[in-house]
Parts: C-alpha cells; sequence; structure tokens
C-alpha cells in the first residue's frame, strides 16, 4: 500500500500540472460560450468541464478501480478507495484573471485522506502532502504559523451562499472586534494552503463539499496544523463546515465562528 500510494501521488502531481496548464490554455482560446451561470455569482466555464473531463479520463484509464467524485460530473464507482476532484477552484477568479485559482486532486482510502495536490497555475505554483510525510510547495517543505496572538493573526474567511450575509458579517465584526483581521480570497483552495504555507493563521467556511477541501486540508495537516469537519463519510456525500488553523487558535475561532 506504501508504494500504491506514492504511487498515486506521483500521479497525481503530474495530473495537476497538466490540468492546470489545459485550464490556461482554455482560458486563452476560450470560445464563444465559454462562461455559463449556475445562479448569482455562480459560474462554470467551458475549462471546468473539459479539465474535469481529462482528469476523470486518466484516472480511469490508471486506477480503474478507484471511485471518482468531481465537482461537474458527480461520483462514479463505489469501494473504499476514492479521488476527490475540482478542476478549477475559483472558476470566478479564473475568468477575470486573477492568480487565485487552484485544481485540487485528493485520494482517500480506508475512510482517510491519503494524498492531496493543489496546482496553482498562475502563481507557478505546486503544493503536495502524502499522509505522514510532510507537506511541500515546489518541493520544499512548508508548515503553519507559529503565531499564538490573537491581536497578530490574519484570518482567511470564505462565504457560502448557503448561509445568510448578516452571519458572515457577524463573523467579520466578531474577529475584528477581537484585534484580529480577514482577507477573502475566493478560492477554499488558496486559503487552505495559505494557512499550510503560515502566511495566515486559520481559516473557516460554514460549508464546502469534499471536492473543495480534501486536499488541502490534508496539506495543512501535514504542515503541522488541525482542522475540525465532518467525518469523511459526511463530507464525501453532504459536505461540511471547514475550520482549519495552526494549532494555536482552535477554540477562539471556534467562539468567533460560533461553532459548537
Amino acid at each position: 500500500m506504501e508504494h500504491s500510494i506514492a504511487e498515486r501521488l506521483e500521479f497525481a502531481k503530474e495530473l495537476a500540472t497538466e490540468a492546470g496548464a489545459l485550464a490556461l490554455h482554455l482560458r486563452q482560446n476560450k470560445p464563444d460560450d465559454f462562461i455559463q451561470s449556475k445562479g448569482p455569482q455562480d459560474f462554470v466555464t467551458y475549462a471546468d468541464r473539459e479539465v474535469e473531463k481529462m482528469i476523470r479520463s486518466r484516472i480511469t484509464e490508471r486506477f480503474g478501480d478507484d471511485a471518482f467524485l468531481g465537482e461537474e460530473e458527480g461520483q462514479t464507482g463505489i469501494g473504499g478507495n476514492i479521488w476527490t476532484v475540482d478542476p478549477i477552484d475559483g472558476t470566478t477568479n479564473y475568468m477575470h484573471g486573477l492568480p487565485d485559482w487552484a485544481v485540487s486532486i485528493a485520494w482517500c482510502s480506508d475512510g482517510e485522506i491519503q494524498l492531496g495536490v493543489l496546482a496553482l497555475p498562475d502563481s507557478n505554483c505546486l503544493a503536495w502532502a502524502q499522509r505522514g510525510k510532510g507537506a511541500f510547495v515546489n518541493g520544499e517543505p512548508i508548515s503553519v504559523s507559529d503565531c499564538t496572538q490573537v491581536k497578530q493573526s490574519l484570518l482567511m474567511l470564505g462565504r457560502s451562499a448557503r448561509n445568510p450575509l448578516a452571519d458572515y458579517l457577524g463573523i467579520v465584526e466578531r474577529a475584528i472586534a477581537d484585534g484580529s483581521e480577514y482577507r477573502r480570497s475566493g478560492a477554499a483552495t488558496v486559503s487552505l494552503l495559505s494557512v499550510a504555507r503560515g502566511h495566515v493563521e486559520g481559516y473557516y467556511e460554514v460549508h464546502l463539499n469534499a471536492w473543495d477541501a480534501l486536499a488541502g486540508l490534508l496539506i495543512i495537516s501535514e504542515a503541522g496544523g488541525t482542522y475540525d469537519v465532518e467525518n469523511l463519510d459526511v463530507f464525501l456525500t453532504k459536505g461540511s463546515h471547514v475550520l482549519a488553523d495552526n494549532g494555536h487558535m482552535t477554540q477562539w475561532m471556534k467562539d468567533v465562528v460560533q461553532l459548537t
């Protein structure tokens, strides 16, 4: 199994890099119907679908017995081994030419996230982690922030349409009142990686789907951080809240976001 996980990790790194290059190419050579709307400020592009098709095809060819869960086409296959893929997380950023978007690939087995890869093509960044083996960006080890002071902390706060705007603004108000600061990147993957790299102390979003978060959560854990989410079975089927931090802000963040 150790060899199998390592093989999958190298495959996922190459695949995420290829997927990111394809997304860049499609943005530069887009057809007239490149952008479609799924709802208010909720977009899908031709590239989202084409990149996921490519990733799904490659995984099926190489690891045909594994299940696959993607944002655009849902789940195929059953069993204890499952890939979760977001072909372009941060689609709005991507289609506007902003750099904060990523290809996210994770592989789970035996009820745990075993590997995670994030490719940020506009930032020339490839991040990855294998359970028990540490976390890396472009081959260099990374670690979470050692900040322990709320008044020196910086949070990333994602916003979900599933939650009233007033609730989100309440979190912002409480965090600032306690002396912290916040940012919003518009991509959960990028925010989670910011925690893992020690650029910020924590991240919270009231609801994320598995394909948005699993790769980033493993990278945070392997970088020395912690996270609070639903168990994996629930996460894969229904999504979850996501609270992740450097290990020093957990209880304060729970109080600020009112997570019991």
